[in-house]
C-alpha cells in the first residue's frame, strides 16, 4: 500500500515533467516558512511541493509569525505570500511555475481563533479565483489549512478548494474525508528519536501504524517536530512517509534532487533523474563526449567477483612484476558502497590491503598525474639520489634519473633523454585518459630513452 500510495502521489501531486524536481521521491514541505531569510521565495526557488505559513488574525489583519509577541505590521499573509503567488501566476502563464506542470501547495496554519480567521483568509484568497481555486484553474495553489482547523461538521462552511489537515485517529464521514488533504502528527508523540542510528522497533510500530491507518484513507501522511539529516531523509522515504517536514529547504531540496542516481540496488529500477551525468573539465581527447544517460546508469545484474587461487603464495621466485592500477573513486566510502551494492568486490579478495595517501605539493587532493608520478618516483634503493622532489596537480612529473623507457607500441615515440616519470595525465591537458607506459631499467649510466610523446603531452 506505502509503494502504491507513493507512486500514486509522485503523479498525482508532482506529474509528469523532464526535470529533476519532478523525481523527488518524497513532498517537500517548508515549515514555519517565514522563518527564512527570504520567506516564500527560498522555498519557491527549491520548487519544494508544500509552503506552511503561521497567521494571525490581529489588528483586523492577517499577519504572519509564531507567536503574537513575534508579530510585525510589514509582515501581512497578504504581502509576503498572496501578492508574490498573484505576480507569478500572471507571469507564468497560469501556474506556479513557467513550462512546468508542478503544483505548488500554500499550507495556512490557524494561529488565532478559527472562524474568524479562516474567513478571513478565505475572503483574501476568493479575490484570485484564478490562482487559488482549481475548479477555475486546475494549476491553482493547493490551499490546506492546519492548527485550529475547524470541526469535521463545520468543513462544508468554506470554500471547496479549502481542504484541511486531518488526525489518523478521527471517525470522519465519507464527505469530510473529501475535505480532508493529508494527515499530520506530532513526532514527539510517538518516538524521541533523535536522528541518529535507528529508531527503537517499539517507536517505529507505533509510527507505522499512523502512516498505515493514514494510507488506507489514500492520504499523504506528515509528521512534524522530527529530526532532520540525511539518516531522517533516508529512514522516512523508507518508512513511506509522504511529506519531509523541514526548516532547510535548500538542503532538502539538494538531497532528493538527484536521489534516483545516488541511491539504487544493482537490478532495481528506481527513478533516475533524466539529464546527463558528465563534467564540463574535458580535453580534446574527450571533448565530444556528452556524458552518461542518467536512466541507463544502472547495472541489471551483479558482477561476478575473482577468487585469486594464490598458488605462488610461499614460492621462492623473484617478483617480476609489479602492476599499479589508478582508479578513480577509490576511497573506503566508494569501496565499501561498491561492496555492498555488488555484494562482494574482487579487490576485497585479496589477502593483503593497505592504504596508501599522498598530497601533491599545491593541492590536498591529488589526481592521476600527481599519484602516478608519486608511485613511480618513490624512494627504493636505487632512487636515493633522485627522491625529494614534490608532484603536482595535473602535471605528469618528469625529472633526469638513469632509468629509460621502452616505447608502446604504435606510432607517436619520440625521444626524450634520460628522464623518469610517473605514469599519469599531461600538463597540456590535465584531465585527459591515463596513458600507461612501461619503464625498463638500464644498467650503466643514462642511455638514449624513449618514450611516447603523447603520453607527456596528451594528444
Amino acid at each position: 500500500m506505502k509503494k502504491i500510495l507513493k507512486s500514486w502521489l509522485l503523479f498525482a501531486a508532482l506529474c509528469t515533467c523532464a526535470t529533476a524536481v519532478a523525481e523527488r521521491p518524497i513532498l517537500i514541505h517548508s515549515h514555519n516558512d517565514y522563518c527564512r531569510r527570504a520567506p516564500f521565495w527560498q522555498a519557491y526557488a527549491q520548487q519544494v511541493y508544500s509552503i506552511e505559513a503561521d497567521v494571525f488574525l490581529h489588528g483586523g489583519k492577517l499577519l504572519v509569525g509564531h507567536e503574537v509577541e513575534d508579530l510585525s505590521p510589514g509582515m501581512t499573509f497578504e504581502a509576503l505570500y498572496v501578492e508574490p503567488l498573484v505576480t507569478l501566476f500572471g507571469r507564468n502563464g497560469g501556474r506556479a511555475w513557467k513550462d512546468s506542470g508542478e503544483h505548488l501547495q500554500l499550507m495556512v496554519e490557524l494561529k488565532s481563533a478559527t472562524e474568524p480567521t479562516l474567513q478571513a483568509v478565505a475572503a483574501l484568497l476568493g479575490r484570485y479565483p484564478e490562482v487559488f481555486d482549481p475548479a477555475v484553474n486546475p494549476e491553482a495553489v493547493r490551499i490546506v489549512v492546519t492548527g485550529r482547523v475547524p470541526a469535521p461538521a463545520d468543513f462544508g462552511k468554506y470554500p471547496s478548494y479549502i481542504r484541511f489537515d486531518g488526525v489518523w485517529d478521527a471517525d470522519y464521514t465519507p464527505a469530510q474525508l473529501e475535505r480532508i488533504a493529508l494527515i499530520s502528527a506530532d513526532f514527539s508523540d510517538y518516538s524521541q528519536w533523535n536522528g541518529k542510528g535507528s529508531i527503537i522497533p517499539a517507536e517505529r510500530a507505533e509510527l507505522e501504524t499512523v502512516i498505515d491507518r493514514a494510507h488506507a484513507w489514500g492520504k499523504p501522511v506528515r509528521f512534524w517536530g522530527a529530526p532532520e539529516g540525511t539518516t531522517v531523509y533516508y529512514t522516512f522515504y523508507d518508512m513511506g512517509i509522504d511529506y519531509l517536514n523541514t526548516d532547510h529547504p535548500e538542503v532538502c531540496a539538494a538531497f532528493f534532487d538527484d536521489f534516483g542516481n545516488k541511491n539504487f540496488q544493482i537490478g532495481e529500477r528506481r527513478t533516475a533523474a533524466e539529464g546527463v551525468t558528465g563534467t564540463k573539465r574535458l580535453d580534446k581527447t574527450t571533448r565530444d563526449f556528452r556524458g552518461f544517460q542518467n536512466d541507463k546508469l544502472q547495472l541489471s545484474k551483479g558482477i561476478d567477483v575473482y577468487t585469486p587461487t594464490y598458488r605462488n603464495d610461499g614460492g621462492r621466485g623473484r617478483v617480476r612484476n609489479v602492476i599499479y592500477l589508478i582508479c578513480d573513486g577509490m576511497g573506503l566510502s566508494q569501496i565499501v558502497a561498491a561492496f555492498y551494492a555488488n555484494k562482494g568486490l574482487s579487490t576485497l579478495q585479496m589477502k593483503y590491503i593497505g592504504l596508501q595517501q599522498n598530497n601533491a605539493l599545491d593541492a590536498f587532493t591529488t589526481d592521476s598525474a600527481a599519484g602516478g608520478s608519486a608511485l613511480s618516483l618513490s624512494p627504493g634503493r636505487r632512487e636515493a639520489a633522485c627522491s625529494g622532489y614534490g608532484t603536482f596537480f595535473g602535471l605528469l612529473f618528469l625529472r633526469p634519473c638513469p632509468l629509460a623507457f621502452a616505447p608502446c607500441p604504435g606510432s607517436g615515440d619520440a625521444p626524450l633523454q634520460g628522464f623518469e616519470s610517473g605514469c599519469g595525465r599531461g600538463r597540456a591537458a590535465p584531465h585527459a585518459p591515463v596513458r600507461i607506459f612501461r619503464a625498463v631499467s638500464h644498467a650503466g649510466s643514462s642511455p638514449p630513452s624513449r618514450i611516447r610523446r603523447d603520453a607527456v603531452l596528451s594528444a
